[in-house]
């Protein structure tokens, strides 16, 4: 699982570090992500979440505020705040310090999608057990 890529509806995720190696505090996720992609609104109630956008444009959405973020950029998620993010046109590279055992629900998600579609309601499921509560199913991973 760690260092070796798998997709993840169309981004390219590579664990680097697993919550296991951070004394349970985070994990680190090095993402590829296509244009113009991105999450449903969703929180982490587990921690915070840091982006370092090493390449592209990204337009967050934390709370109702609007947040554009580029290369060089750090964007900080609190810990329960809502948030979702939109890749730009050319697509976007970005290191992800993402809350305690969020690795797994990118995991797992990814293998169930490698065997065909996964519904909304799954991927929720998933996600609550580690960390990922989507809040709106509206543009979730989708152009």
């Amino acid at each position: 699982m760690k260092d070796k890529p798998f997709d993840f509806h169309g981004a390219k995720f590579t664990i680097k570090a697993l919550t296991s190696e951070t004394n349970g505090r985070y994990t680190v996720l090095d993402v590829i992500h296509p244009p113009n992609l991105g999450p449903a609104l969703h929180m982490h109630p587990k921690g915070p979440e840091i982006f370092y956008i090493i390449e592209g444009d990204y337009e967050f959405v934390l709370d109702t505020k609007s947040i554009m973020g580029k290369s060089g950029d750090v964007i900080f998620v609190p810990q329960g705040a809502p948030h979702r993010f939109v890749v730009g046109k050319n697509g976007g590279h970005a290191l992800v310090i993402s809350p305690p055992d969020l690795e797994f629900y990118f995991f797992k998600v990814s293998e169930l999608l490698a065997s065909g579609a996964v519904s909304y309601e799954t991927e929720s499921d998933i996600g609550k057990q580690y960390g990922q509560v989507l809040l709106d199913s509206a543009h979730h991973w989708k152009a």
